[in-house]
């Protein structure tokens, strides 16, 4: 390596790790928690200093102030050390390929030319976010994933060493919280994608009863009780806008998504990942100790001292349900269906969508991997609930009558498999009669009838598509699984 390409691979080493580290600054509360530490010191000296305060006041009062700054103190050793992890960590990652492999990158890391290139660096990517930054309703409009924000989501997500870490280090701080154990069994909400599981979702947790994964929880929601304590002094809002899918569903930091697959795939991933499929997934004895561990964390969370249930939208957990029913006997597991050909053109539409999204915009690839969301777009990986549901080649993906033949396979295995242990929900019809199937609803989660009652405004008529042709015989062999569902659904 000549010197010029060192001084580069250190350069492009320690932009990594400025951005990390600008990124976590700006999204920590360490500036407030240092101007609380100030005022704190100020206090003291003036009781200290005033001869208008007796002695004895002095004594009881002085050791209050010198619990807060001890506090305050250790709290923000605590921010300067996941600052300089976050530093150290990112410039290691990007140097393990410029140089020499990770024991190259991390004796690069000390090295005096190195923290000069960091800080003029830092220093230059400081004042120029500062200066691009934005009043928060136009960052609203804006890209959520900005360059810091890309790598801050690589930090927390591309690495299993760092998920499991975190996750080690929420457990750890969720034990000494005094919260209340779970107000009931868990509620998963779990369908073919393109189902209804997010109007459901946002239904169930709208009620104010769950407790969910939603996007402040981002990037680190292997550790959301962690990340919510060390967030909470940057805090944003934004204002509701329609998600990727362009599906008229409306999102903001609080909306309630599916991320809880990043948990299984940090514990188990070797267990149901392959390169072209998702296979059946029996999760080993200690993933679900973890998984319950997981669980409670959410809760922990969200729970505020006031006793809440679990709530996920996954449809992955189609592939785990037995599993999900040895940590959660009495879990109650939502699986809504659509009519199959809606449904197919849907699922298809959507492939269609994020293939072009996926080409244009590499990092909205990233992302989906990150999360285990391989539904459509260019990491398609379909349930391998029989032969059938995987398609020959990838011309077959861009043909109507897969999409309707993989949706007979999926819903057929759930039939033949999980018919007892799951709750079948009629999308169509919660389309069509609202009012009464909520109230068919409620008592089979448990869900006082009143409290879903405000979200029946948002839902809307189902999307009537235009069906392309399709083999008679495999719309035939779908037709009869729908009227099976149909016959077996809540209200039947």
């Amino acid at each position: 390596m000549t010197p010029w390409t060192d001084w580069a691979a250190r350069g492009l080493a320690s932009l990594a790790g400025v951005v990390v580290l600008v990124e976590l600054a700006r999204a920590l509360p360490l500036a407030g928690n240092l101007k609380h530490l100030a005022a704190a010191g100020r206090k003291s000296l003036k009781v200290v200093s005033s001869r208008q305060i007796s002695d004895h006041w002095k004594e009881k009062v002085l050791p209050r102030y010198a619990g807060g700054i001890l506090g305050d103190s250790l709290l923000n050793l605590l921010y300067l050390l996941i600052l300089a992890g976050g530093f150290s960590l990112a410039f290691c990652l990007v140097g393990m390929w410029l140089l020499g492999g990770w024991s190259g990158a991390a004796g690069e890391l000390l090295a005096p030319s190195t923290q000069i290139i960091a800080c003029v660096l830092g220093v230059a990517y400081a004042l120029g976010r500062a200066k691009l930054s934005r009043p928060k309703a136009e960052q609203a409009q804006a890209s959520d994933y900005d360059l810091g924000s890309k790598l801050l989501h690589h930090l927390a997500l591309d690495s299993n060493l760092v998920r499991k870490a975190a996750f080690d280090l929420d457990c750890s701080l969720s034990q000494r919280r005094d919260a209340p154990p779970p107000a009931g069994p868990p509620v998963y909400v779990a369908g073919l994608a393109r189902a209804g599981t997010t109007i459901l979702l946002e239904a169930l947790y709208a009620s104010r009863g769950f407790a969910t994964l939603t996007y402040r929880d981002m990037p680190f929601v292997i550790a959301p009780g962690l990340w919510k304590s060390l967030s909470a002094g940057s805090r944003q809002s934004a204002r509701l806008k329609e998600r990727a899918h362009k599906d008229r569903l409306l999102v903001n930091y609080d909306s309630p998504e599916s991320f809880e697959e990043v948990f299984w795939l940090t514990f188990d991933r070797k267990g149901y990942v392959r390169d072209d499929r998702l296979e059946p997934h029996k999760p080993p004895r200690e993933v679900l100790l973890n998984y319950r561990r997981y669980v409670a964390n959410v809760i922990a969370k969200d729970g505020k001292g006031r006793p809440l249930r679990y709530l996920a939208k996954n449809n992955n957990n189609l592939l785990r349900i037995a599993g999900l029913k040895r940590a959660f006997p009495q879990a109650v597991i939502l699986v809504p269906f659509r009519n199959p050909q809606d449904h197919a053109k849907s699922l298809m539409a959507q492939h269609q969508r994020f293939l072009a999204l996926h080409r244009e915009d590499p990092f909205s690839l990233r992302y989906m991997n990150w999360l285990g969301h391989h539904e459509f777009g260019a990491n398609l990986k379909p349930f391998a609930f029989g032969d059938e549901a995987l398609p020959a080649g990838p011309a077959e993906r861009e043909d109507f009558s897969y999409w309707v033949r993989y949706w007979r396979c999926v819903y057929a295995f759930l039939l033949e498999q999980h018919a007892d242990q799951v709750v079948l929900f009629d999308y169509d019809r919660l389309c069509e009669q609202p009012a009464v199937v909520l109230e068919e609803l409620a008592p089979v989660l448990g869900v006082e009838r009143a409290r879903l009652e405000p979200f029946l405004a948002k839902i809307q008529p189902s999307t009537r598509h235009q069906h392309p042709p399709v083999d008679p015989a495999v719309l035939a062999a779908a037709r009869q699984v729908h009227a099976k569902l149909r016959q077996r659904a809540l209200g039947a």
